[in-house]
């Protein structure tokens, strides 16, 4: 079965994660925007950019909006230049994962069942932070080191 990831042998992949220093490919454009994560493949010229969103569940399409908005310049300035595929993974503050988020896992490759138990994950450690937050809301301070998913939250 073919998938966004099909033909190519010469996939890299970088994700904006604290603490790294993460510049944009680039052999592919240069600029100071950071999509979630990148993935490409020099030989075969292709580009796919995710971004992720944690919106309230009732402000899931206007977050996809707003994303495709921010990175619209980037994607006109590099599309002269390579395919690209522009996809946004959206999970809701309080656990629900949107199907375009299941539409992008199938999209890599991904299979159902994969991309079920995934989903499952995402949508039980949105819901526990979001809890976690919660808790915290009166708090002064926020200890940093204090892990959001422990056995503490239900």
């Amino acid at each position: 079965m073919s998938h966004l990831l099909s033909n190519g042998n010469d996939w890299k992949l970088i994700v904006d994660l604290p603490d790294t220093n993460y510049i944009f490919p680039p052999e592919i454009y240069s600029t100071n925007e950071r999509p979630d994560i990148c993935i490409w493949s020099a030989k075969l010229k292709k580009l796919l950019l995710i971004e992720l969103t944690c919106p309230a569940e009732e402000g899931i399409e206007a977050a996809r909006i707003r994303k495709q908005s921010r990175y619209l310049p980037l994607i006109e300035n590099i599309s002269n230049t390579s395919l690209w595929t522009f996809m946004t993974v959206e999970v809701g503050v309080r656990g629900f994962v949107a199907s375009s988020t299941h539409q992008v896992f199938l999209k890599l490759g991904l299979q159902r069942k994969q991309v079920s138990a995934l989903c499952n994950k995402l949508s039980t450690t949105a819901a526990k932070c979001s809890y976690a937050i919660y808790l915290a809301a009166n708090s002064k301070f926020w200890d940093e080191n204090r892990p959001l998913l422990s056995s503490d939250y239900p």
